[in-house]
C-alpha cells in the first residue's frame, strides 16, 4: 500500500492510494491515474478517517511542490483533489513549518473537519521519501509513459 504522511508535533495527516483506475494504460485528464485515496487525520483529540477520489497527478503535483519547499526550506505546497474534498497547506518558513486546511467527505454537508498543526522540516524529510517512491511507481502528469 502506497502513503505518505505529514506528521507534527500535535497531529498527522496520511494519505495512501486504496485503489488506481487504469493503471498503467488509461490516464485521469486530471493527470496520472484517477484513484481513491483514504485519508486519516488526528489533531489533538479530533480526528478524521474517511476516503475521497484523487489522482496519481495531484499527488505528483503536491510531490513536486513539497520537495522544493523541503531543498529551499522555505515556500508553500499546496494540495487541492478534484473534487475539493481536501484542501491542504504545507508553508515552510526557514525550516519551520506549518500544515492547515480542512476536509469534507460529503459536500452535500457542512460537515468539515478543520485542522492546523506545526512540524518542522525533520519531520516532513520521511514525507519527500514516501512521494517519491509513489511517483516512482506511477509517474508523472502524464502516468509511467513520461514520468
Amino acid at each position: 500500500m502506497e502513503e505518505f504522511e505529514l506528521k507534527g508535533q500535535d497531529g498527522f495527516l496520511i494519505i495512501r492510494i486504496n485503489e488506481v483506475f487504469g493503471f498503467p494504460n488509461r490516464t485521469s485528464h486530471f493527470g496520472g491515474y484517477d484513484c481513491v485515496v483514504g485519508i486519516d487525520i488526528k489533531v489533538g483529540g479530533y480526528n478524521v478517517r474517511s476516503q475521497f477520489y484523487s489522482s496519481t497527478g495531484e499527488l505528483f503535483d503536491f510531490y513536486e511542490k513539497i520537495k522544493k519547499c523541503q531543498t529551499e526550506l522555505n515556500g508553500l505546497a499546496e494540495f487541492n483533489s478534484y473534487e475539493s474534498n481536501l484542501e491542504l497547506t504545507v508553508k515552510y518558513i526557514f525550516g519551520k513549518v506549518s500544515i492547515w486546511g480542512k476536509y469534507q467527505e460529503n459536500l452535500a454537508t457542512d460537515n468539515i473537519m478543520e485542522f492546523d498543526f506545526n512540524s518542522d522540516q525533520s519531520y516532513l524529510k520521511n514525507t519527500v521519501e514516501q512521494l517519491n517512491q509513489i511517483v516512482n511507481k506511477y509517474g508523472g502528469m502524464q502516468g509511467i509513459a513520461k514520468k
